[in-house]
């Protein structure tokens, strides 16, 4: 991505936060993130927009994949009862799960020279990234602690951002991680749409990048 591509993304995102949220906290957390590497960084090493300014981006998509389902799926089913949940959501608490979920992967990710194997079998170096967690605190209860230190969430976002990995983030956790996130998706359907947007965009719109 070039620097021209991070800054316009930069834009959006801010013109996006700044539309859709007016909860007290949000200039705070914005100039939180002016002062790390949120819009520079990728959103992850070897996957879905592993490259300068992948992580805004993605958190971008995320918003707008999630806007998408709730308006032409989930919006009716909740109108019209014929799906397990009754009411609306506001659209503040979708934009806020949604272009923060991914807050635990600010100051996450370094540069760094990375090694693979050519076609000759020969190893080569290539750059990439690597992890390098100052504040190992977990995925999703990072990204609510570091949300939570600027603007006060409702319950309801608190588990669409904690749970937004879903059956990715519970492999070594056991048992009692899987029924608390069944019972968040049983709770809450903003956790739902939040999971299923990530899962999309990570999945379906945003390329890995194979370095050379």
């Amino acid at each position: 991505m070039t620097q021209e591509e991070i800054q316009k993304n930069k834009e959006a995102f801010t013109a996006l936060c700044r539309k859709h949220i007016r909860r007290e906290g949000l200039e705070a957390l914005l100039d939180y993130l002016e002062g790390t590497d949120f819009y520079t960084a990728p959103s992850s090493t070897a996957y879905h927009l592993n490259e300068d300014g992948g992580l805004c981006l993605h958190s971008m998509n995320v918003f707008r994949t999630a806007m998408r389902i709730y308006d032409g799926i989930a919006r009716e089913a909740m109108a019209d009862g014929t799906g397990p949940f009754e009411g609306e959501i506001p659209e503040e608490s979708i934009a806020i799960s949604a272009l923060f979920h991914d807050l635990c992967k600010v100051k996450l990710y370094r540069k760094a020279e990375r090694w693979k194997k050519d076609e000759a079998g020969r190893w080569v170096s290539y750059p990439g990234y690597e992890v390098s967690d100052e504040f190992p605190l977990g995925h999703g209860e990072k990204s609510c602690l570091i949300v939570s230190w600027y603007m006060k969430l409702r319950r309801d976002e608190l588990l669409a951002i904690r749970w937004h990995m879903g059956m990715f983030d519970l492999a070594p956790q056991g048992m009692s991680q899987s029924y608390s996130f069944r019972n968040a998706l049983d709770q809450c359907p903003l956790a739902s749409i939040i999971h299923a947007a990530d899962f999309i965009a990570s999945n379906l719109l945003e390329k890995t990048t194979q370095y050379k």
